[in-house]
């Protein structure tokens, strides 16, 4: 596996705001780095949608990287987190949508791939973010 290939959160961020702005959303905030908050808010036809941004490695310059890219046990770590953010920015913002976001990686959908379809009962939406910056939404 090229390292190259693997996305930082950083990247997914940027993909997916390019991705959110020609499907007509108006960015209005967003976090890189290891900001603390909301990693993208965007709106469409008065809807705001909130998504918290997971990677598939550490970014370049990050002071806690340790691998080149996440294994299976940081990468489920990372998905409870999540879930976790997710649920609490619902219920902080219950007029919001909201949803996580992970690069589309092989790794990342072999371990979450028996969980991410529960998200839709959570009334969570998913994105898979590619490096071509193709995006598959799941609702």
């Amino acid at each position: 596996m090229d390292i190259n290939e693997k996305l930082t959160e950083d990247e997914t961020v940027e993909l997916l705001m390019d991705f959110l702005k020609l499907d007509g959303y108006n960015i209005l905030d967003y976090c890189k780095g290891h900001t603390r908050g909301i990693d993208i808010t965007a709106e469409k036809n008065n809807r705001k949608l909130l998504i918290e941004v997971k990677g598939a490695r550490a970014n370049h310059n990050s002071k806690i990287k340790k691998r080149l890219y996440f294994d299976s046990g940081q990468i489920k770590d990372h998905f409870g987190k999540a879930i976790v953010k997710s649920l609490e920015m619902k219920t902080d913002n219950p007029d919001c949508d909201v949803a996580i976001a992970h690069p589309d990686d092989e790794s990342i959908k072999k371990h979450l791939d028996k969980s991410i379809k529960h998200l839709k009962k959570l009334d969570i939406i998913h994105f898979w973010v590619s490096k071509n910056g193709n995006v598959e939404i799941i609702k």
